[in-house]
Formats: structure tokens, C-alpha cells, sequence
């Protein structure tokens, strides 16, 4: 049987729910040494930061979204930070 990298980062818990049909084909593109690197990657960020897990898994939308903003207004954040200017 040919390894399923893409079952593989599901089982992991890194990808969940329907990938668009060109993710799907990358992550079954990925060797079994490149999926394990990510799931182990992935591990280890949850053990050295399990504050910023148990959060990520109550946030459901950003604030932004939240405050009625408008889709296209969302990613101007840069500009109105004034990180984007010279």
C-alpha cells in the first residue's frame, strides 16, 4: 500500500474538513519524511506553547470580522498601523 501523506497530516489532526482538489493533490505530493517533520513540528509548537492552542481552538472568527468591517477592508490593518510606510 503507497503512503497517504495527506491521511497521514488528518490522523495528525493538521488538516481537517474539505481541501480545495489542488491542496489535496500537494499534500499528497509530500514524502513520508517531509509529513513527518511536519507532524512533528506541529507537536512540538503545541508542547512549548499550549496557551496559544487552548486559545486557538475558542477563536472562531477574527475580531475584525466581528465588528461588521467589510471583507475587502479587512486587510488593510498595515495601513491603518502606518507599518507599511517608508
Amino acid at each position: 500500500m503507497a503512503y497517504n501523506s495527506a491521511q497521514a497530516l488528518r490522523e495528525a489532526g493538521i488538516i481537517s474538513g474539505q481541501l480545495p482538489a489542488e491542496l489535496e493533490e500537494f499534500y499528497g505530493t509530500l514524502t513520508q519524511q517531509e509529513t513527518e517533520v511536519l507532524i512533528s513540528t506541529r507537536n512540538r509548537l503545541v508542547a512549548l506553547f499550549p496557551d496559544v492552542v487552548t486559545h486557538s481552538q475558542q477563536w472562531s472568527t477574527p475580531v475584525a470580522a466581528e465588528q461588521a468591517f467589510d471583507a475587502t477592508m479587512l486587510c488593510a490593518c498595515g495601513a491603518w498601523s502606518g507599518s507599511g510606510q517608508n
